[in-house]
């Protein structure tokens, strides 16, 4: 198993493509990416909180809680690589800045999550709350996997979008962020025609926001901010993809992170 991307008409290895390095491989499950990995020539570290699974194959596994921490020091790997797993924690925060922490400076964190900003993601939410009409609604009793050492673990309950995983990469020190997917959802391409009514709503939204902290004489981020968001939102990764496939880069201090975009507005307004 691989994460694959789309690109010209392709479907893209992205690891095959990237240079080797270290990885951190959570949750590793079954360890088919673990092996695919180890095959492109990659120093893999599996880890998951359920090791027992990797270890039936014959394979040592770290037991890890991606909602407490990693075990590991921190600059240790080049590359983190989290599939189909932030989507059932509950402190994603803290996900993303324990990957951080683990990963060296310049170091990648590759993730990949449903995408829930697709074209009949956001149909069905309009109808009924949720990403998926098959899926039904939320709840403790179907969504609850099970308990283990007083932890829970969930289904899809925390199911997150581009804003705001966007959000916490930029508050934990990441940047230079991708955003592509690995297939398309043609009922979601059936919709292209009500793409410049997204549009134009999304213009207006950030109009009124800008409009009403200036008069309120709160900071404002700059351009760059708003024409990056609007580039991968109205991308046909995150208007068609089923999957959102996220490559975010560690950068090293505060001075030289783009997490903290520069403000204009009120300097006694401004945020530090």
């Amino acid at each position: 198993m691989a994460v694959y991307i789309r690109r010209g008409g392709q479907r893209i290895d992205l690891f095959a493509e990237m240079p080797r390095g270290k990885v951190l491989d959570f949750p590793t499950g079954w360890g088919r990416e673990y092996a695919h990995l180890k095959e492109l020539g990659y120093q893999v570290v599996p880890a998951d909180f359920f090791p027992e699974f990797l270890k039936a194959s014959g394979q040592s596994c770290v037991q890890a809680n991606g909602n407490v921490g990693f075990p590991f020091k921190e600059g240790a790997f080049d590359y983190v690589l989290c599939r189909e797993s932030i989507e059932h924690l509950e402190n994603q925060t803290e996900f993303i800045r324990e990957c951080g922490r683990v990963l060296k400076k310049g170091g990648k964190l590759v993730l990949t999550t449903p995408n829930v900003l697709h074209l009949i993601s956001r149909l069905s939410y309009l109808l009924t709350g949720q990403r998926i009409l098959r899926r039904g609604l939320i709840n403790e009793i179907q969504t609850l996997r099970f308990v283990r050492d007083g932890h829970f673990f969930h289904g899809h309950a925390f199911l997150i979008d581009y804003f705001r995983l966007r959000y916490i990469l930029r508050l934990c020190g990441f940047g230079r962020i991708r955003v592509m997917t690995d297939r398309y959802s043609p009922s979601s391409i059936a919709l292209v025609w009500f793409v410049p009514f997204l549009f134009a709503a999304v213009k207006l939204s950030i109009k009124m926001s800008i409009a009403g902290d200036r008069k309120k004489g709160k900071a404002i981020p700059d351009d760059s901010v708003f024409q990056e968001i609007i580039r991968h939102v109205f991308s046909p990764a995150l208007l068609f993809g089923k999957k959102m496939v996220v490559v975010a880069e560690k950068f090293g201090s505060e001075d030289d992170s783009p997490s903290r975009p520069r403000i204009t507005g009120n300097s006694e307004k401004k945020t530090p």
